[in-house]
């Protein structure tokens, strides 16, 4: 929805920049936890739509599948058991 939503004057992000690169920043200290939860967007009141009925582990994922790059960010806080795991 980011990229195809237009403005008040109909502008899209589109009609604007070229998308060339989808970077996703991951927490890998908190990785795992956070994609074994079964908590909602809604719970944490992460969600834009109210009918939104994912959940973290799904965000998590569909921000992980869209990007191109992925950065492994916190990396001083895992060991090296977690590092493989992530």
């Amino acid at each position: 929805e980011t990229f195809t939503f237009e403005d008040s004057t109909g502008v899209r992000l589109g009609d604007v920049a070229e998308m060339d690169t989808m970077v996703t920043v991951v927490d890998g200290s908190r990785f795992m936890e956070e994609l074994e939860t079964l908590e909602s967007l809604q719970a944490r009141n992460w969600h834009a739509d109210p009918k939104d009925q994912r959940t973290i582990s799904h965000l998590l994922c569909d921000q992980l599948e869209f990007a191109n790059v992925i950065v492994l960010n916190k990396c001083d806080l895992m060991n090296d058991n977690e590092k493989a795991t992530v």
